[in-house]
């Protein structure tokens, strides 16, 4: 049996994507296996998450000072690497960068090397933080360096694949699989229960008309012009569900009041992935208003968000961005904005509410939209290219 070990430089608490792929390896006869940050003094401490075995490592080893922190994040990469070996991997799929690179060091002057595979999440020479031109130089040139060492790369959509084959002047192009969750099941007397529920929290009338948006609540994911949009349109209501950080979340907060929106506008923590169909099937839309201004990352993206809402058959307003809109229009399952214009959305929001037919058309294209972008028939081509390393 071959093992599989999956290196994860985070907690690996919600990682759905690495999950799935995963669980397709498993399919395929593999052993799998996890490697993800713990606590400080963790080595080799096991957990059961979501029936994986995943094996904890401090990302601390020289102390918990924050003065400490960039050495630390340094050492820690090579003391991973180290611990790697001892798992004897046949296979090692990165989760992002870093991970990527702790396989490699794992593999550096080991007789017994694992196929590297490269799973990267976003488009990482272009992610949403602040580098220096130094610092992209050297990501872009890490990146190119490791990708040519590797059996096989998964980026999450097309245009992210194209950009890099091309920057890396990658004879094969990576292979695609987008964030999209297996087909759901849904319950549609569950979903009205649970919209019941939602707008009696608010106070409102069965009658409102729902936006929501899911996810975790960081900056640029659109939930402030989400908030004024629903400001300037009387008979809506908004429901952000997802965690975040505290003073976040009190801004948010702050800003519904200033707005005057306040009480239409409820705040829900995360729910559990088997209940998250009900809540995104109660929404009458359901938004992926991503600001794409300061990220050709977040301009590429198609998160995991977007299709979770197709397959609880909720119409979408999201960015009118390549791969998001694309979709949407592929399909015709909702109506994409300019995410810096909040009048645009407005306008998004009240078409929703009052085009009957148009919503009604959207509702019936979901259908298949829910049948083709779905786990099921999204990984062909990641079970064909493991297929090739594990047989």
């Amino acid at each position: 049996m071959k093992r599989v070990l999956k290196i994860c430089a985070n907690t690996w608490d919600s990682a759905s994507r690495d999950k799935r792929e995963l669980t397709l390896c498993r399919d395929l006869g593999a052993e799998t296996l996890v490697m993800a940050k713990g606590a400080p003094g963790d080595s080799f401490r096991k957990e059961e998450v979501s029936g994986f075995h995943v094996y904890r490592f401090s990302t601390r080893p020289l102390g918990t000072a924050r003065w400490l922190t960039p050495l630390n994040q340094i050492l820690s990469l090579f003391v991973w690497g180290r611990k790697a070996r001892k798992f004897r991997p046949d296979v090692i799929t990165g989760h992002d960068l870093p991970g990527l690179f702790v396989g490699y060091l794992s593999n550096f002057g080991n007789p017994h090397k694992a196929a590297l595979v490269y799973d990267s999440h976003e488009f990482e020479i272009g992610r949403a933080v602040r580098r220096s031109r130094l610092q992209i130089w050297l990501v872009t040139r890490l990146e190119r360096f490791l990708m040519k060492r590797c059996a096989f790369s998964i980026m999450v959509n097309d245009s992210i694949a194209g950009e890099v084959q091309r920057i890396h002047r990658l004879k094969e192009r990576p292979v695609v699989a987008r964030n999209v969750p297996s087909y759901w099941e849904l319950d549609p007397a569950e979903a009205a229960r649970v919209r019941s529920g939602l707008l009696e929290k608010l106070g409102l009338p069965e009658g409102t008309f729902l936006t929501m948006y899911h996810g975790a609540l960081m900056p640029e994911r659109g939930i402030e012009n989400l908030l004024r949009a629903v400001s300037l349109t009387p008979g809506t209501a908004a429901v952000v569900l997802g965690n975040g950080n505290e003073s976040y979340v009190s801004s948010l907060r702050a800003l519904c009041r200033e707005l005057g929106a306040a009480d239409r506008v409820l705040f829900h923590p995360a729910v559990p992935v088997e209940a998250l169909r009900n809540y995104a099937g109660a929404a009458d839309v359901g938004t992926a208003i991503i600001m794409g201004n300061t990220s050709k990352s977040y301009y590429l993206s198609l998160p995991n968000k977007f299709f979770e809402t197709v397959q609880s058959l909720t119409p979408l307003i999201a960015s009118d961005f390549p791969e998001m809109g694309k979709i949407i229009r592929d399909y015709n399952i909702g109506l994409t904005v300019n995410p810096e214009n909040t009048e645009d959305i407005a306008a998004a929001i009240r078409r929703m509410r009052d085009d009957r037919e148009f919503y009604a058309a959207c509702k019936e294209n979901l259908k298949r939209a829910k049948e083709e972008l779905c786990w099921e028939r999204e990984k062909t081509a990641l079970e064909e290219a493991y297929r090739r390393i594990l047989s």
